[in-house]
């Protein structure tokens, strides 16, 4: 009877670890640091986290992952309320209809998509902002930040393979 228990716990453990290491990752983005500029531009790794996990295991990261880190990042961040679920959501939707053209494409092809469909996410949640404040928003800190997350997506998506290649077993879903 334990053993039935313990294998239902790990089991479900390995079905949450993409939603539990995307939220690690989203709290170590938002850990301040001595350099006063990166405490004010942050790259969205939460971005990140979402293309690698639809891309990779649709089956494991799904909706209702995406509102749970949605609802995380308002927890932990300082931006407009709904703003970064808002983007999560919206990234969901485009690579839910581009998903097909990754599938078996190198890596470079996969981080170039990253960047657009990144980059277009961003663009939107910043309109959305700027229409919420009644002015455009300068550009240059969003910049800055998508700079830093497009330069970050190998190392964070090389993390999140090797947690889907060592740590989770299909067998046992």
């Amino acid at each position: 009877m334990n053993e039935d228990i313990s294998e239902n716990i790990v089991s479900f453990l390995q079905k949450a670890l993409p939603l539990i290491s995307s939220a690690v990752i989203l709290f170590l983005a938002y850990i301040p640091v001595s350099m006063p500029i990166l405490n004010n531009v942050r790259p969205d790794l939460g971005l990140i986290c979402i293309y690698f996990w639809i891309l990779h295991r649709p089956d494991l990261f799904n909706l209702v992952s995406i509102v749970l880190l949605g609802l995380w990042d308002m927890t932990i961040s300082s931006a407009l309320p709904g703003s970064g679920l808002f983007a999560y959501l919206t990234l969901y939707v485009l690579l839910y209809n581009t998903q097909r053209f990754f599938n078996a494409k190198p890596f470079v092809v996969i981080w170039y998509g990253f960047m657009a469909l990144s980059l277009v996410v961003l663009l939107i949640k910043w309109l959305v902002v700027s229409i919420y404040y009644g002015q455009f928003l300068p550009l240059s800190m969003l910049m800055f930040g998508y700079l830093i997350g497009a330069a970050l997506y190998p190392l964070v998506s090389a993390v999140l393979a090797f947690i889907q290649n060592k740590l989770i077993q299909d067998e046992g879903l």
